[in-house]
């Protein structure tokens, strides 16, 4: 007899194509149809933001309210919501909550200036949000075998299903899969905000979600839920560690039976450096010479001078912070630039970084570029067009840079953490089989070590190829990944 597909709630506070801070969002994009094609049934609940309305909700015409003023007990209120869907190709459903007092803001979490930081009804918000949940399985009758729940802002999930709502039959047999894309946020508030959950008072331990007095959403999730995951191996092994714990490490390692690092996944198709609309010419494994031309373009498109053609041109996309490492790379421009190689960066973050780009922008006008923004097309001729990417982040969960630069021949430099020492092979290492070049003291110095050992083998033509083509004959697609996630699914049924 032909069993049931595997029903899987996918609950997330930011999903490409509607609305994007980081990595969370492409991999709420993307897992879910890689699911599809190994014959799951997913759906994703997520916020209505004023970005999906403002961006989103022309092009995607057939968005439909299906519950209009539902009442969600938050604290001593009673908040009026209302649920929206609309259907992604290939079929996938996407739910929205719509609360505007909550919602409707020009930034997600917060403002991305450190000095004004995040919004102070955040609890309040995701509370919301997870409580919702129950909402939205009664409205559309439809019940999963599965939430998998994502980051603090989804965590709340996890007690609710095993303290409420697993007392309605309904309810009874679902369990709770959560994914850590990030450590470092935890949504982490003053004790006093526990009365807003309506959880019960023994979830307000140090067995539950209690933090040196604070409410802890990501500890909730993490105690609470069936199965931990986090988006790489090497992330598993590190975040049950002091250093990289942030202190929940002894929490991480009491579920060390239940806690697994899955690699996350790159579109195939979406960076597809042969197929790629936004390049001005397509190339491939077996035909690299159109990689020139997009150097070219993106050289013109910034407005470097061609006579950087023959430099090489390192490049980096992403929140500027200083955990991504961005203040190691304002160190070591200067002496890129004196070695003949020119940088460009794309990306937005903290003001005191922009200010010293800027800076360099002003004196180095013909060897430097920055583009303060998050722009889509602009990161794909940057992957298509560069010759090195540099990620020499503090630590990386998983990062996804590296693979699509290992996708459109473009070498990574990184440092060995996280996702970024599983993906990349060290070319030091393995000269025949590298894909990439590792620093694993961090530092300034161990940066800039290993930045000249790359730049001295792009003058060498031929291996430099080589290198590129190892890295392009490496899959990193979703497949691989959502194979992975299914037999987590499935273990999960089983033990219930």
């Amino acid at each position: 007899m032909k069993r049931e597909p595997i029903k899987i709630l996918m609950c997330a506070s930011e999903m490409m194509p509607f609305a994007k801070t980081g990595g969370l969002a492409d991999v709420i994009g993307s897992l879910p149809r890689a699911l599809k094609k190994l014959g799951c049934e997913v759906r994703i609940f997520m916020p209505l933001y004023r970005e999906v309305r403002s961006q989103w909700l022309e092009q995607y015409r057939n968005l439909e309210i299906i519950a209009d003023k539902i009442f969600i007990p938050v604290g001593i209120h009673h908040f009026t919501v209302y649920l929206w869907k609309t259907v992604l190709d290939p079929g996938i459903e996407v739910y929205f909550l719509e609360k505007d007092e909550f919602f409707d803001r020009t930034y997600l979490y917060g403002n991305p200036d450190p000095q004004r930081g995040d919004y102070e009804d955040n609890a309040e918000r995701f509370i919301l949000f997870c409580r919702a949940v129950y909402a939205l399985c009664i409205h559309t009758d439809w019940f999963p075998h599965i939430f998998h729940i994502h980051d603090w802002q989804a965590s709340l999930v996890a007690p609710y299903l095993v303290h409420h709502w697993r007392s309605d039959p309904r309810f009874a047999s679902i369990s709770c899969i959560l994914t850590i894309h990030n450590l470092a946020f935890q949504g982490i508030f003053p004790g006093t905000f526990f009365s807003l959950t309506h959880l019960p008072s023994h979830v307000f331990t140090m067995e539950g979600m209690e933090y040196w007095g604070q409410c802890n959403f990501l500890k909730a999730g993490i105690v609470y839920s069936d199965y931990v995951t986090t988006v790489s191996p090497k992330y598993a092994e590190q975040i049950q560690t002091a250093e990289h714990g942030y202190g929940l490490d002894g929490v991480l390692r009491s579920r060390g039976d239940r806690l697994i690092g899955i690699l996350n996944g790159i579109d195939a198709d979406l960076w597809n450096p042969a197929t790629d609309p936004f390049l001005t010419t397509h190339y491939s494994i077996d035909s690299l010479e159109g990689k020139r031309n997009c150097k070219k373009d993106l050289l013109t498109t910034l407005g470097l001078p061609l006579d950087l053609m023959d430099s090489p041109l390192c490049a980096t996309i992403g929140r500027l912070t200083r955990q991504k490492g961005y203040d190691l790379i304002y160190e070591i421009a200067p002496l890129l630039f004196k070695h003949n190689g020119a940088l460009v960066i794309l990306g937005k973050g903290e003001r005191e970084l922009m200010e010293l780009f800027l800076h360099l922008k002003d004196e180095y006008p013909t060897r430097f570029a920055a583009v303060f923004d998050f722009d889509e097309s602009l990161s794909h001729k940057i992957e298509a067009g560069a010759d090195i990417f540099l990620m020499p982040s503090r630590f990386e969960p998983c990062g996804l840079n590296q693979m699509y630069s290992l996708r459109y021949g473009t070498i990574p430099v990184v440092h060995a953490t996280g996702g970024l020492d599983d993906t990349v092979d060290d070319v030091l290492l393995y000269p025949d089989g590298g894909t990439g070049f590792k620093f694993y003291a961090y530092g300034v110095e161990s940066f800039w070590e290993v930045l000249k050992e790359a730049l001295k083998l792009y003058e060498n033509k031929s291996l430099w190829r080589k290198i590129q083509i190892n890295g392009m004959k490496k899959d990193y697609s979703w497949d691989r990944s959502a194979k992975a996630y299914l037999e987590v699914y499935e273990a999960v049924r089983r033990n219930r």
